[in-house]
C-alpha cells in the first residue's frame, strides 16, 4: 500500500508548522520536535543547524525505534496502520519505522538535529584547515584536534541512529505525522503554558492543515517582496513594517481559525505523538 506524496517541502523538522505532511530529512536532516513558528514555506534540508547543547550522543529513545529489525515494511505497516510506502518525485520512500509517543518523537528529532549540527561542524572545520596557513602549525593542530574530536562523536551518534533508528547516510528520509497536537503559547522558557487548541488525527488532516500555512506564508512573503520592491536601496535595509491583510491572507486567517482555532498571525507549536520514518537510497 502506497500513497501519493503531493506536497512535501524540503526543509528542516525545526519548521515543523510551515511544512507539508512529510518532511524530507535528505542525507543532512535535523530537527527539535516542536516549533513555535509559523511563518515560510520550508527551508532546504541543506541549511545549517546550530549545534543543541552538548556534542554527547543522542539518549536512548523508547518508541519502538527498532522496529524495522524486527518486522518487514508491509509487517510494520499492517501492525502500526500506516501506508508501507510513500510515492514522491524521488521514487517511492519505504517505511522503515514508526515512532509513537511525543518523548520519543521529540529525541528521534532532537537526533537529527545533532547528527546535523556535527557534520555542518565537520565541514566548517575541514574548510578552516585547508584555509590556515601551513606555516601555522600550532594553528593547524588546534583545528585538526577539534576535527577528531567532532567526527569521533558524530560516528558514535551515527551507530546509536542506525541501531536505533535503521538510520545511514546513504539514505534519504521523509518523516511522515500520523498524529500531532496544535498548541498556543503563552509565556516562554519555564514560564512558558501550552493549551492544546486542535488534534490531528491522521496525516492527511495534518496535511490539509500544513498546506493552508504554507499558502498562507507564501502571501506573506509575496506580500513583504512586492512591498521592498517600491522601497529604495536606503529604505531597504530597515527593518520591514507590518504590512495590513490582503483580503485573500484575511480570508484564509478566518478560515483557519474557524477550522483549527489557529490565528495565522500568532505562534503555536507542534508536539507530534506518531510519525512514519521512510527511507530511500540517495541518489
Amino acid at each position: 500500500m502506497a500513497f501519493k506524496n503531493t506536497n512535501w517541502s524540503l526543509l528542516l523538522l525545526l519548521v515543523v508548522v510551515s511544512a507539508g505532511a512529510g518532511y524530507f530529512l535528505g542525507k543532512m536532516s535535523a530537527g527539535n520536535g516542536e516549533t513555535t513558528d509559523t511563518g515560510g514555506s520550508g527551508q532546504s534540508a541543506e541549511a545549517a543547524v546550530e549545534p543543541t547543547g552538548s556534542e554527547a550522543a543522542p539518549e536512548e529513545s523508547q518508541g519502538g525505534e527498532q522496529q524495522a529489525k524486527k518486522l518487514d515494511s508491509s509487517q510494520l505497516a499492517k501492525e502500526k496502520n500506516v501506508p508501507e510506502k510513500v510515492d514522491s518525485a524521488q521514487g517511492d520512500f519505504v517505511l522503515i519505522a514508526v515512532i509513537e509517543g511525543e518523548e520519543a518523537n521529540r529525541r528521534l528529532q532532537s537526533s537529527l538535529q545533532v547528527v546535523n549540527s556535527q557534520r555542518q561542524r565537520l565541514a566548517q572545520l575541514s574548510q578552516q584547515y585547508n584555509r590556515t596557513d601551513p606555516k601555522l602549525a600550532q594553528q593547524r593542530e588546534l583545528v585538526a584536534g577539534q576535527i577528531n574530536e567532532v567526527r569521533q562523536s558524530l560516528e558514535r551518534n551515527l551507530m546509536f541512529m542506525a541501531q536505533n533508528f535503521g538510520y545511514t547516510l546513504s539514505n534519504n528520509y521523509l518523516l511522515v505525522p500520523h498524529r500531532a497536537t496544535l498548541n498556543a503559547v503563552i509565556g516562554q522558557g519555564e514560564d512558558q503554558v501550552k493549551n492544546e487548541v486542535y488534534t490531528f488525527n491522521n496525516s492527511d488532516a495534518y496535511d490539509k492543515f500544513q498546506k493552508k500555512t504554507d499558502t498562507y506564508a507564501q502571501l506573506k512573503i509575496a506580500q513583504a517582496r512586492a512591498y521592498r520592491e517600491t522601497q529604495t536601496d536606503e529604505e531597504k535595509k530597515q527593518p520591514l513594517p507590518k504590512l495590513p491583510l490582503t483580503q485573500e491572507m484575511e480570508k484564509l486567517r478566518k478560515e483557519t481559525m474557524d477550522l483549527y482555532k489557529c490565528d495565522m498571525e500568532k505562534s503555536y507549536l507542534i508536539s507530534i505523538q506518531k510519525s512514519a520514518l521512510y527511507a530511500r537510497r540517495a541518489q
